[in-house]
């Protein structure tokens, strides 16, 4: 095991102890599919709000989540616009001196020059302590209706500015937020592109199989094929034949194996990055490299 593996090793256990018994899925295993989740789910947003926060309401079949975007940044309606979704258990909406969130760290900073439009999605349950989240997170029902939201909120973003002339609309995020963008592509597909940064569509193995499976609670680790029927949707994901995904996957990442999670990026030009889950996503210069390339890649040239 080298020290990458090793980081997120020790890292997903820390993180376990932390819980103190708060695992995921650990009081219930009750919910629909995802990717019906998502079909039965309404957001009602009429224009896309430029500028500042706007809190958002979502109607899903296993209840009612809060969500939020922020326009992070805007030039006008004639720049692509990048829809970004954050990891589990960050508030991209903090920029705290004290914080460091993906989305932070991505585009908060001078490094980030390009010229496109950048919004930010916030998931339900990310406004809050991460003990608050983790709790939230007993139930497998509020992790779907969590990922349906933030799918469909893509989804309503993506549809109304295409509505307002953009000329590309490219959906991207980090762990959490790769496995919503992959969903979102399979669900949807409304997007000009997709760079998904370390995630697959084998979500439910990611529980059962990997290092994060210590963050998962006793009953559920006795049910892998449970988690697997309610959360993968690489079947959904591999209908979509389109060229515009640009993936990303860290060779030593213990949480999205590698081997066990390129099979759905097959015949799509993905990228490896020689690390692991957090050191990998601490690399980054790199990420936002991979998010330049699919702006630019989706991104029709100026007549």
């Amino acid at each position: 095991m080298n020290r990458h593996e090793l980081v997120d090793s020790a890292t997903v256990t820390v993180s376990a102890l932390a819980l103190r018994g708060n695992t995921f899925f650990s009081r219930s295993l009750t919910s629909p599919h995802t990717g019906d989740a998502v079909s039965d789910t309404s957001v009602t947003l009429d224009s896309v709000k430029i500028s500042g926060k706007r809190a958002v309401v979502a109607e899903t079949p296993v209840g009612r989540f809060r969500s939020a975007y922020l326009a992070w940044q805007w030039h006008g309606d004639d720049d692509p616009t990048l829809i970004y979704h954050h990891g589990s258990g960050e508030d991209p909406f903090d920029f705290g001196q004290f914080n460091s969130n993906s989305f932070k760290r991505l585009f908060a900073a001078a490094a980030w020059d390009v010229p496109a439009n950048v919004i930010a999605i916030r998931a339900p349950f990310h406004d809050r302590s991460s003990l608050d989240y983790a709790r939230s997170m007993g139930d497998l029902a509020n992790f779907v209706g969590m990922c349906a939201t933030s799918t469909v909120l893509v989804d309503v973003l993506a549809r109304r500015l295409r509505d307002r002339g953009h000329p590309a609309v490219v959906d991207s995020g980090l762990s959490l937020g790769g496995w919503i963008t992959n969903l979102h592509r399979a669900s949807f597909g409304t997007a000009d592109g997709y760079v998904p940064l370390f995630a697959d569509a084998s979500l439910g193995e990611m529980f059962v199989s990997s290092v994060y499976r210590k963050m998962t609670g006793p009953r559920a680790r006795e049910n892998p094929d449970r988690l697997r029927a309610v959360l993968d949707f690489d079947r959904m994901f591999l209908e979509n034949r389109a060229a515009d995904c640009t993936p990303l996957l860290a060779r030593y990442d213990r949480i999205i194996k590698f081997e066990t999670q390129r099979h759905c990026y097959d015949g799509l030009p993905l990228a490896v990055i020689e690390k692991g889950h957090v050191t990998g996503s601490l690399a980054t210069d790199r990420l936002r490299e991979c998010v330049r390339e699919g702006l630019a890649g989706a991104t029709p040239p100026r007549s």
